[in-house]
């Protein structure tokens, strides 16, 4: 049977070299009839403790659940990052494609945030809005400071979650340093094809109820954050 597989972090050094794509785009194996992803870990040289979840189709599964062909297996390594706090950057539309001085609703920044400290208690939240609510107001100077180490703690952060309803010049700059320091990024938006989202991303969700359906199934915290902490250490 056939089964493709897509491996994160430090297993992509396992990843055929002869496999096409890029080291965290999906590659086809071969498998005989009731093989599991340990077997995947075997046949790709993976040390024993190195493969800690599995998720197939998009679900989280035991590392003994049989395969059946075509199904799509991801495989992550133990989670990086030891005793240290997830840090998450929420970014988004602020002035969007206004021509005034005002700001788009960031209402969604607190549903974020709220449902970030509900899944992960400790999460150290980097929220350019709520560290600067009164921007709008700043001097030329100020505005300058602040665009520029914003952006620059895009890049220091584990997970960036951008809020893209519409298209954000600044957001895009921050995804861009992010995507450049290896945070896993999550977009927001019913822009799929732009290029500054499509080339950054890791995943692109519709809708912020997407978000939070991943965090209320489990994939949030069995996959997603794993792979964001071993995407920094990779």
């Amino acid at each position: 049977m056939k089964i493709d597989v897509k491996l994160y972090g430090m297993l992509r050094a396992n990843r055929p070299a002869e496999a096409p794509g890029l080291p965290h785009h999906a590659f086809e194996m071969r498998l005989p009839a009731g093989a599991t992803a340990v077997h995947i870990a075997n046949a790709l040289g993976i040390e024993e403790g190195l493969l800690t979840i599995v998720a197939i189709n998009n679900e989280t599964a035991e590392l003994d659940t049989v395969l059946q062909d075509r199904d799509q297996v991801s495989l992550f390594p133990p989670s990086a990052g030891g005793s240290e706090p997830l840090r998450v950057f929420i970014a988004g539309v602020m002035q969007a494609n206004r021509r005034d001085t005002q700001i788009e609703s960031q209402n969604y920044r607190l549903q974020i945030s709220q449902r970030l400290q509900e899944q992960v208690p400790d999460v150290q939240l980097i929220d350019p809005w709520a560290e600067n609510p009164n921007s709008v107001n700043y001097t030329e100077a100020q505005a300058r400071h602040t665009f520029l180490t914003m952006t620059n703690k895009a890049s220091e952060s584990d997970l960036l979650i951008a809020y893209l309803p519409l298209p954000s010049m600044g957001t895009a700059m921050e995804m861009w340093q992010a995507y450049q320091s290896n945070t896993y990024i999550i977009a927001i938006t019913p822009f799929v094809h732009h290029w500054a989202i499509r080339f950054t991303a890791n995943d692109i969700l519709p809708d912020l109820d997407s978000l939070f359906n991943l965090m209320e199934n489990g994939r949030f915290l069995a996959e997603i954050v794993p792979a964001a902490l071993a995407l920094r250490q990779s």
